[in-house]
């Protein structure tokens, strides 16, 4: 399948709407996530100008930016996607309902969880987020040519189902990289155990390809970017059988200055 055909159709068989209603109760997977972020972020400094790349149409990881973040720029492969969260960013009626894992957030932060807590998370985000733009992870310029780096890149579950061999993924690695300012962070989460990503709309199922990443090649990916090895920290998941995909692993490591 060459790229322009994939792009076709991976736009055709992803609708965020049918994605988020995966999302009305928060599961393990999700919980995970949201734990390793809160704590991989606590003890980074204030005031940073943050990415989330290839956020898809999930505005979770953003809201464990908020405390950090002075400004955050959003950015995914597919417009509908941005439609999707700048619903939510402009409160229109059929925003997705965010409460639950703002209210998890909060709570693995260790803050009062409350009604005007989760507010005042959400009015945050709504303030935070100025930039909503098209990123393309094999492009050498995934964000097109604007001449802008960033103190943390948040890359969740896009970078392995963007890629179909590791010599891709460490090419995404290497573009991405190229998007995080010397001594910034990088965070980046994969799905472990399975080279096929199914979508199912209606009576149609797509299957595409996705890079299987081992401990190793995740790491050399991190290095690839330009991270310092002796930073890399990582976390893992095992999920139950029955999914095309056994583990999720998120990692977290620091640019280096020079």
């Amino acid at each position: 399948m060459g790229l322009c055909e994939f792009k076709t159709d991976y736009a055709a068989v992803f609708h965020p709407k049918e994605y988020l209603a995966d999302y009305s109760q928060l599961d393990e997977e999700v919980i995970f996530t949201i734990r390793f972020m809160v704590q991989a972020l606590r003890g980074l400094p204030p005031d940073l100008l943050t990415l989330e790349f290839g956020g898809g149409p999930v505005l979770y990881s953003v809201a464990t930016q908020v405390p950090y973040a002075r400004e955050i720029h959003f950015c995914d492969f597919l417009p509908d996607n941005l439609n999707e969260v700048r619903s939510w960013l402009n409160n229109e009626p059929d925003g997705f309902d965010w409460t639950p894992h703002f209210k998890r957030v909060l709570k693995e932060e260790g803050k009062l969880v409350n009604p005007a807590a989760i507010r005042r998370r959400a009015a945050d985000i709504r303030r935070k987020v100025t930039r909503l733009s098209i990123c393309d992870a094999l492009a050498e310029a995934p964000l097109g040519q604007q001449p802008v780096c960033y103190d943390l890149v948040v890359a969740n579950y896009c970078t392995d189902v963007a890629a179909a061999t590791i010599s891709e993924w460490l090419q995404i690695m290497r573009n991405i990289g190229g998007l995080v300012e010397p001594g910034g962070w990088l965070l980046v989460s994969v799905t472990t155990g399975a080279t096929t990503n199914t979508f199912v709309t209606g009576p149609d199922q797509r299957s595409f390809p996705c890079v299987d990443l081992s401990d190793e090649v995740l790491y050399r990916g991190f290095i690839t970017a330009g991270c310092d090895p002796h930073t890399v920290r990582f976390d893992r998941l095992s999920v139950p059988t029955g999914r095309e995909y056994s583990g999720l692993t998120t990692t977290i490591a620091r640019k280096l200055t020079c």
